[in-house]
Order: structure tokens, then C-alpha cells, then sequence
């Protein structure tokens, strides 16, 4: 089938290709699901926002300790694609916690691979695919309780839309289209219109500002006020103050224009390039080639979507890497279209480049394998092999990769070399998909203090949290939760008590020298980021 000049190839070579892509997204990005703890309060606030929903049916205004306020952040969609996937066990699991941002994950490779094969070929949808599937960043969160990747895939899948409603000029295709923003709104919010932005400046360019009428906005504010409605109306009925100033003014307002200036907001916009790696080495390779390959409406389209997105994101007030998860699709999309169509000879010299960067980050990968580095920070020790088969393993797969780099840029086609990177830092995110969650286990041992929390302290009795206590425990703590200061805390100790006080072991130890202590004693100790954490008890029970 050809259209517009582009050889689309058959529908049912397409629908092979696609299930070799989605096979090889389920078997990269799939074993970490549910196996690692909840760790960080913005995955916690997930689940428990679900947990309200499945455990107490607030499906409108879903509350975090008994605060209905707690649920008004964050609109309900992700709540409850985890609250649905866990009704069937009847609680909420880390494993269904994870699911709905696996099937997104796995949403937005299709969603790319739908895209390439509608702009160019069914080779670039698959190369697509390979390359957000094998994306640093797209890996880390594909698994984690956030809605983050919800929002990229509905974001995507708007683009795919968009760009057919460009071809067709049908209704159906914008109906698609603004469907998909509505998604992503009711995901996290008006950073999902972002992609209502990235519409809006890629049709101005491409056609001017009479193009910006096709978008036929008037239909668009409707579909998405229909999405918003959800959200907005309960708060906006029970809680209108607290919405108009905590949310839209104390939360996105402040995430958009943020504390922070402009030199800060600057020198997080190249981290997409570092979590891009290694497609980031071939995208010079990319550019030079685009220009000598002549104009293309598509490929234009899809960088200034993806430009737009970049600047959006990249120039808010707060960074968190998360955030510029809906950039990397158009960035695989892009980079599938090169290694697909390009022809080595035009690109020779930049090709040897990015071939020859791509071996000393093989060569320093073996290097960090072999001599791990000390000191790690942050998420470095989770990531880091720790045992002598996973170092033998992805050591054999850099050398793999180093070797067998250079003589696929010299061949014919640039598929093998983009298949060969595929297959390599694929098998090796494999490993690190099966061994990091027994790494963060370790490292964030909040399962162990919940659990002896809970055990210590009875239903009616209170877990209490010095000076403060993230929402994570909330996960693992099946009591209720209160966060006391320093002379609330000294009254507790001053009696025998069948509740318990989770806080830091440094905190403990200074509280021990100077307060009267009467029975309490360590419950459970164990690290969490790096951090000792002790549950204290008041009583033996």
C-alpha cells in the first residue's frame, strides 16, 4: 500500500512487525513490574489515592489520611487504572500498582511504531519502537506508579491522530486527537495540555496561521471540558478554595514559573540528551542527513512537536527527570526515520563519529562493570551490578556491542546497526530489569519497618512519624499515620505506649540522650535511601 508517495507496506506485514515490537517492549520492560517497594511519595500518592478508591469507594474525591483535600493534585485517571486493575484481588498490589504504567509504556511504543509506519515505512515504526523501548529514562519509569507514562502514551497516540487528521482532514482524526490530550490531562493535569501546545506551534509553522483553524478549536474546548469535568467539579463543589489556591495557584503555577531562574531552568533542558544515550550519539549523524535529504512536511511536523515540547518542560520552574518523558518519543520516532531510510554514504564521516562514541560508552560501561565506582548517589547503587554473573554478563554484551558497532556503520543499510544497539542495551536493561529490584529492595526497606509497625501496634493504636513521615510508609502502615514535633514526641516517650514512632536513627540516638525514655526500644532498623530508619515501640506486645 503506498500513500503519499511513501511505501506503507501491507497490513499484515504491519501487524507483524508490530507484534515483534510490543514482544520485545514486554520482555525489556516487564520484569522489574511489582517487584521493587513503593519508595517515593509521588508513586505512594498513587496508590493510595487508589487504595481509597478500591477499600472506601471514594472514586470522585479519593482522601490520604482521612484528607479529601490529599486526592485534589491530581486528577483521577491514573487512581483509577490502578484501582480497576486491582479490583479483581480486591487491594491494591505493588504488582497492580505498576500495570498501568506498563501497558502506557507498552501504549507508547505502539504508538510510535504507528506513527513511523504512517509517516514513512513500517521499518521506521519498528526501529522506533526499538529505540524508545531501549530508552534510559523510558526503562526507569516504565515500572513505577506514576502517571507520568500514562500521559506520554496519550500524548503520543495524540500526535498519531493529529498527524492523520493532517493527511485526512477527517473529524474522527481530531476527535482522536483531542481525545488523547483530554487523556493526558486527566492524567496530571494541565501539564497534559502541553500537547495542545505542541499542536498549536508545529501546524502554525508548517502552515500558517489560517492552518491553526483546522484544529477546529471550538470542538476541542468541548471534548476537553467533557475530560475536565471529572476532575474539576467535585473539588470545585466541596472544595473551591482549596482547589483554586493549593492546586492551580500553590501547584502548577508554582511547577510552571517555579522558584527557580532562568540559568537554572537552561542547565536542565541537555539531561534529555544524557537519558537519550545511546540514540544521542546518532542524532548529529541524523541531522546532517535531513538536510541533505531534502525538505519532509512530516518530519518537520514531528520536531517542531517535539521542539515544543522540549521548551515547555524543559523551561518549567522544577526539574525532575520524569518530567521530559513525553519528549523521548518524538526524539525515537525521528531517530527510527534515519536509521531506516539514510543512506550510509551521505552521512559517512558522522556515522564513524557516532559509531566510535558508541564504543567508548560500551568501553566505559565494561570499565564501571568491572571496577564499580564507590560513592554512588541517589538511584546509582540500584542500578549498579553487585554480583559476578551480572557483571560477566553485561560486560560480554558491551564488548558485544563495541565490536560489532563499526562494521555495521560501514554495511549497506544502517538497520543492523540500529538492531544490533537495540538487541545489545535491551539484553542488558533485561538483566537490570531482573536483578535492580533486589537492589532496591535493599536499599529502600520500607516493607520491613511497615510491617513491624503494624505488627507492634494494634488496629485502634497510631504510627507516629518524627518530625515527619513521606507518604511510601503509608503503603506498608496499616495503622493510622500522625506526624508529631519535638514535645509531642518527648510526652510520648515520657510513658509506656503500645503505639509506635518511625524516625531516623540519628534522631533516636539524640532523643535517647536527652529525654526520659520509659520502655521504648528499637523495633526494626534498616536503610531507606541511604538513610538508617528505626520503628520504636513503647511495649513489648
Amino acid at each position: 500500500m503506498t500513500v503519499g508517495g511513501r511505501n506503507e507496506g501491507s497490513p499484515g506485514s504491519g501487524r507483524l512487525a508490530l507484534i515483534v515490537v510490543l514482544a520485545f517492549a514486554v520482555v525489556v520492560l516487564a520484569p522489574p513490574v511489582g517487584r521493587a517497594p513503593v519508595w517515593e511519595p509521588n508513586n505512594a500518592r498513587w496508590v493510595l489515592l487508589a487504595r481509597d478508591m478500591v477499600e472506601h469507594g471514594h472514586w470522585l474525591m479519593p482522601e490520604i489520611r482521612g484528607v479529601p483535600n490529599e486526592g485534589i493534585y491530581k486528577p483521577q485517571l491514573y487512581s483509577w487504572a490502578i484501582a480497576l486493575a486491582s479490583l479483581p484481588v480486591g487491594h491494591v498490589t505493588e504488582f497492580t500498582a505498576a500495570l498501568p504504567s506498563l501497558f502506557s509504556a507498552i501504549a507508547g511504543v505502539a504508538g510510535v511504531f504507528a506513527i513511523g509506519w504512517h509517516l514513512w515505512s513500517i521499518r521506521a515504526g519498528m526501529l522506533a519502537g526499538l529505540i524508545l523501548t531501549t530508552t534510559l529514562n523510558y526503562f526507569v519509569f516504565a515500572h513505577q506508579s506514576l502517571a507520568d507514562v500514562m500521559m506520554t502514551a496519550s500524548m503520543v497516540w495524540a500526535l498519531y491522530f493529529l498527524l492523520r487528521a493532517r493527511r485526512d482532514a477527517s473529524l474522527g482524526s481530531l476527535l482522536g486527537f483531542y481525545t488523547c490530550v483530554g487523556a493526558a490531562m486527566l492524567c496530571k493535569g494541565p501539564p497534559g495540555l502541553a500537547a495542545l501546545g505542541a499542536a498549536a506551534v508545529a501546524t502554525w509553522l508548517e502552515g500558517g496561521l489560517p492552518a491553526l483553524r483546522t484544529l477546529r478549536p471550538v470542538m476541542g474546548v468541548f471534548v476537553l471540558a467533557v475530560f475536565a469535568f471529572p476532575w474539576l467539579v467535585p473539588y470545585l463543589l466541596e472544595a473551591r478554595s482549596a482547589f483554586f489556591n493549593e492546586v492551580l495557584v500553590g501547584e502548577y503555577a508554582q511547577w510552571f514559573l517555579g522558584p527557580h531562574g532562568l540559568a537554572y531552568r537552561i542547565a536542565h533542558v541537555p539531561t534529555v540528551l544524557l537519558y537519550f544515550l545511546p540514540w544521542t550519539l546518532f542524532l548529529p549523524a541524523a541531522v546532517v542527513w535531513w538536510r541533505r535529504d531534502g525538505p519532509d512536511d512530516g518530519r518537520r511536523y514531528v520536531v517542531w512537536w517535539t521542539l515544543t515540547l522540549w521548551a515547555l518542560i524543559g523551561l518549567s520552574g522544577i526539574y525532575r527527570p520524569r518530567y521530559f518523558l513525553p519528549i523521548y518519543p518524538g526524539l525515537a520516532i525521528l531517530t527510527g526515520e534515519f536509521f531506516a531510510r539514510a543512506a550510509p554514504a551521505v552521512v559517512r564521516r558522522e556515522l564513524r563519529l557516532g559509531g566510535i562514541a558508541f564504543v567508548i560508552l560500551a568501553m566505559v560501561t565494561l570499565v564501571a562493570v568491572i571496577f564499580p565506582p564507590s560513592g554512588l548517589s541517589s538511584e546509582g547503587p540500584v542500578y549498579m551490578p553487585d554480583t559476578f554473573p551480572e557483571r560477566g554478563l553485561i560486560a560480554v554484551l558491551a564488548a558485544i556491542g563495541m565490536i560489532g558497532v563499526l562494521p555495521a556503520c560501514r554495511r549497506e543499510t544502517l538497520i543492523g546497526l540500529a538492531s544490533l544497539i537495540a538487541v545489545v542495551v535491551g539484553a542488558i536493561l533485561l538483566i537490570e530489569g531482573f536483578t535492580s529490584p533486589i537492589r532496591r529492595a535493599r536499599y529502600y526497606d520500607v516493607r520491613a519497618l511497615g510491617a513491624a509497625a503494624t505488627a507492634h501496634t494494634p488496629p485502634g493504636g497510631t504510627v507516629f512519624g518524627y518530625p515527619d513521615l513521606s507518604l511510601e510508609y503509608d503503603v506498608y502502615v496499616r495503622r493510622r499515620i500522625v506526624e508529631i514535633g519535638s514535645a509531642e514526641l518527648g510526652q510520648l516517650l515520657s510513658k509506656p505506649s503500645t503505639d509506635a514512632v518511625i524516625l531516623t536513627r540519628q534522631r533516636w540516638t539524640a532523643v535517647q540522650a536527652g529525654t526520659v525514655v520509659a520502655g521504648w526500644h528499637v523495633l526494626e532498623s534498616r536503610t531507606v535511601g541511604g538513610r538508617d530508619i528505626v520503628v520504636i515501640g513503647g511495649m513489648p506486645r
